[in-house]
């Protein structure tokens, strides 16, 4: 095997994801005349002297010993995988232009035997790959449009591909953030990095420790975790990044990673905000306050914007609800956004004394019941705040619960949101409608505000180093968030799968003179009463007209 010493070299063992030159020996591998160091800075783990192998001249043999015995049925998995993932992330719009073929990079690709699923089904489909003796082999018996060339180097089209697929390859690379960011360029806005790697994090790798099946210091240079790679990939600007564990023996050898190059957008803060006067917002989001006078709890919402209540809801409550809610066949639940009024067991849930003498402790004054989301499925929704939503007097006096009324499983599409976004400027109704060139008679304008506003949230959260958290919550977790904290439904990995759930949305019992006044639940929680006349939200929006499309293009990119 011939190698080459071109790609990182250094007298000392720089981190190459953060070039800090703190790092500790993990082990010491003499017969491979390598060290594997761990950054102290950063904590990635690296073997040191950075030497690629070189791929460039190695006979096919080295690792295809019998082409006859190739199992081309394996990727066909792998492409219906892609494909499912691409759709739910959106990298595959609906409703998009099919006269236009979606276009896939596999990097490392070998013969390209992956990419013949994509493009028996219309894919328009490209490799590159270093290892010359098998892209050729790709181009005469597969007619495969291969690349002998490092995805660093290769001439990609960029802005040119709607998925780049990198299956057990990243770990070869000397120089990741570089490997990844040339990805990135590849992609076009909204596109999906899938890839696949070893898990260094694994069960498997903690016991056996250097005799791990994958410590091949001669080609593995990279040794990933979650954490690592999701920081490699939000370093160079990707978004929404999620890693998922799997196989081996402990299901957790291997890791799937998914990224997103972002939509830019051209928004900026004075768009969309205003400043509100101290005096108008809630106690615990003023400027100047005593906190040494602060709860625990008003301490964790001051700061984080939102609260987490283990098993605060008795299963009593929650069966006498869940045998009503089973009834009902539509997965989205009742179609009204008030089903508290008709329905006692909602009433009794979602005003459980001890849950509204939190939400007063937070808020400062009593709080009203005003919207119920009793769907068993993600509801979807992309990245937005409750507070723009609502009649512009609200302002922050407001909070949503999310009750668990089951164990949430990671597949079923949990809530996600940003911790410490309830900080960040007051988006204001007016702001948002004056963009969208709409009113809020417009019974679509808060989805029309979403596709707005995703990808700035979306910049905002990479230029701010924020992190995303799942609530992944068991029976009677009650989950209670900030009417500014950024968050959203994210997407299902099983369509099909349940999130039971309950949630909850609360005003201030003086602030929505929009609403019909208030009424005492027998426990001694309130909920507002209906106006006489409502303009109601569906659970769905309308088809989107082209009109509004041409007026999001001039905040965001097509």
């Amino acid at each position: 095997m011939s190698l080459t010493a071109t790609a990182l070299e250094a007298d000392t063992a720089a981190c190459p994801m953060c070039a800090s030159a703190h790092s500790s020996e993990l082990w010491n591998l003499p017969q491979f005349e390598r060290q594997v160091m761990t950054c102290d800075d950063c904590g990635f783990t690296f073997v040191w002297p950075r030497i690629e192998q070189d791929f460039r001249n190695v006979p096919d043999k080295y690792y295809y010993d019998d082409w006859q015995q190739l199992d081309l049925e394996a990727s066909r998995g792998l492409y219906y995988d892609v494909v499912g993932v691409a759709r739910r992330c959106g990298a595959i719009r609906p409703g998009r232009d099919y006269s236009v073929p979606l276009s896939i990079l596999e990097v490392g690709c070998g013969a390209g035997q992956v990419l013949l699923d994509f493009r028996a089904h219309g894919w328009r489909v490209q490799g590159v790959d270093p290892w010359a003796a098998v892209t050729a082999i790709g181009r005469k018996y597969y007619r495969l449009p291969l690349l002998t060339d490092r995805i660093e180097t290769a001439d990609i089209e960029p802005g040119s591909k709607d998925v780049a697929l990198a299956v057990d390859v990243l770990q070869f690379a000397a120089d990741p953030t570089r490997f990844v960011t040339a990805c990135f360029r590849a992609l076009r806005q909204g596109g999906l990095f899938y890839a696949t790697l070893p898990n260094f994090d694994s069960v498997a790798r903690k016991r056996e420790g250097s005799s791990w099946h994958y410590v091949i210091p001669g080609s593995y240079l990279s040794y990933f975790t979650p954490e690592t790679v999701t920081r490699l990939l939000q370093g160079v600007g990707f978004v929404r990044v999620e890693t998922k564990a799997f196989g081996g023996p402990d299901d957790d050898g291997f890791l799937r990673v998914l990224a997103r190059r972002p939509v830019e957008t051209r928004l900026t803060w004075p768009d969309i905000s205003e400043d509100v006067d101290d005096s108008d917002l809630p106690p615990l989001d003023r400027l100047d306050i005593d906190e040494s006078r602060l709860t625990p709890e008003q301490r964790h919402w001051r700061e984080g914007g939102y609260l987490l209540l283990p098993g605060l809801i008795p299963d009593e409550l929650i069966d006498r609800y869940c045998a009503v809610r089973e009834k009902i066949s539509d997965p989205i639940g009742w179609a009204a956004e008030t089903p508290y009024l008709t329905v006692p067991e909602i009433r009794d849930l979602c005003l459980y004394q001890p849950l509204m003498d939190m939400l007063e402790h937070l808020i400062g004054e009593p709080m009203a019941v005003s919207l119920n989301l009793t769907g068993w499925r993600s509801t979807q929704r992309a990245w937005h705040q409750d507070d723009y939503l609502n009649s512009p007097e609200v302002k922050g006096h407001y909070a949503a619960v999310w009750i668990a009324l089951d164990r949430i499983s990671p597949d079923s599409g949990p809530f996600e949101f940003v911790p410490g976004s309830h900080r960040w400027p007051l988006i204001r109704r007016s702001r948002i409608l004056s963009l969208l060139k709409a009113d809020a008679t417009d019974r679509n304008w808060p989805w029309y505000s979403e596709q707005l506003l995703t990808p700035f949230f979306d910049q905002e959260i990479v230029r701010r180093n924020a992190r995303v958290e799942r609530f992944l919550g068991n029976k009677g977790d009650v989950l209670i968030w900030h009417a500014r904290l950024a968050h959203c439904g994210s997407l299902a990995e099983r369509p099909e799968a349940e999130r039971k759930s309950l949630i909850a949305h609360y005003s201030g019992v003086t602030r929505r003179s929009d609403m019909g006044g208030t009424r005492r639940h027998p426990g001694g929680g309130f909920y507002f009463l209906p106006p006489s006349a409502k303009t109601e939200v569906p659970s769905q929006p309308d088809i989107e007209p082209n009109k509004s499309r041409r007026l999001l293009r001039k905040f965001i990119g097509s």
